[in-house]
């Protein structure tokens, strides 16, 4: 019985050691996490421009551009992040730091993100939220991160992955993976002012209403995809009753197709289908700073 019980104390200590090395180890090795470590320490930051968003902001925007244009800036941009995700990232830096002028929005235009359920990046909810000390089973960091291990794994294997670098909070990777898909020749449905108030985009609103509330302007932005989930959209502007207030906001569509035909080289700027790799972060962001002064 005794040897029993040492063999189950061990394996108790394996496992606890395991998981304390892994969260040694991520923030060190995973993109993600380790940009937001470092975000989550930011106090009495002065940045003038923060930008908010998923994957598709984190690699396709360009904070480096952004700053000698506006001052200090920062992509907060977490991989997988829902709006609700980026409220939160939004009202932590808000609560530690001196308000910025501007604030990006950037959407992605794989819409699913956003129809969804709210729910919080588990890193984010690691870092801002009160999942640890270890409530459930579903909080002991070898299953609350288990899909990073793989993704990990992938990144130590690819020389491109290897080589990447996280400046102010962009992701910059020059692997070149062209857009071979065709542009699509049915009638494009374009959203309206009902798509941008469904559920799936209550935190828009909430970081909208919070912007108002600091006197930060907001300014949002829909990134672009590869040929095939393009669109001939307009910019729209979209408005929300919240309480007694009226809020209005404006959306740039970057993945209307003469955008990105004038922008983007379909065989060198692309990383995947929905995201841009560094060369295609600089054209967009340059257009993203037009917009921004015109």
């Amino acid at each position: 019985m005794a040897r029993f019980l040492k063999f189950c104390t061990g394996i108790i200590a394996v496992f606890v050691l395991s998981n304390l090395l892994y969260l040694f180890i991520l923030p060190r090795i995973d993109w993600d996490f380790g940009k937001t470590r470092e975000a989550h320490q930011f106090n009495n930051q002065q940045l003038k421009l923060l930008v908010f968003g998923n994957s598709t902001a984190m690699d396709g925007i360009n904070t480096e551009i952004l700053s000698k244009h506006f001052g200090p800036s920062y992509n907060f941009s977490v991989g997988g992040a829902s709006l609700q995700t980026n409220y939160i990232q939004l009202k932590n830096y808000l609560q530690q730091n001196s308000k910025p002028e501007k604030i990006l929005l950037i959407l992605s235009s794989a819409h699913v993100n956003y129809i969804k359920a709210n729910d919080v990046n588990p890193i984010i909810d690691y870092y801002y939220g009160n999942s640890f000390p270890v409530k459930k089973l579903e909080d002991i960091p070898l299953f609350k991160f288990r899909w990073l291990f793989v993704e990990n794994i992938k990144k130590l294997l690819s020389s491109n992955h290897r080589s990447a670098q996280i400046i102010h909070g962009q992701l910059r990777i020059k692997s070149m993976v062209p857009d071979n898909s065709l542009k699509k020749t049915i009638t494009d449905s374009c959203h309206n002012n009902q798509y941008y108030n469904s559920n799936g985009y209550e935190y828009m609103w909430q970081i909208a209403a919070l912007c108002r509330e600091k006197n930060i302007q907001l300014e949002v932005f829909e990134m672009p995809c590869w040929k095939d989930v393009q669109n001939n959209c307009p910019d729209l502007t979209v408005n929300r009753m919240m309480g007694n207030s009226n809020y209005e906001l404006y959306i740039h569509n970057l993945n209307n197709y003469r955008n990105c035909n004038s922008l983007l080289d379909s065989k060198k700027d692309w990383l995947s289908k929905n995201h841009l790799n560094y060369y295609g972060s600089l054209k967009v962001t340059d257009e993203v700073v037009r917009i921004l002064l015109r």
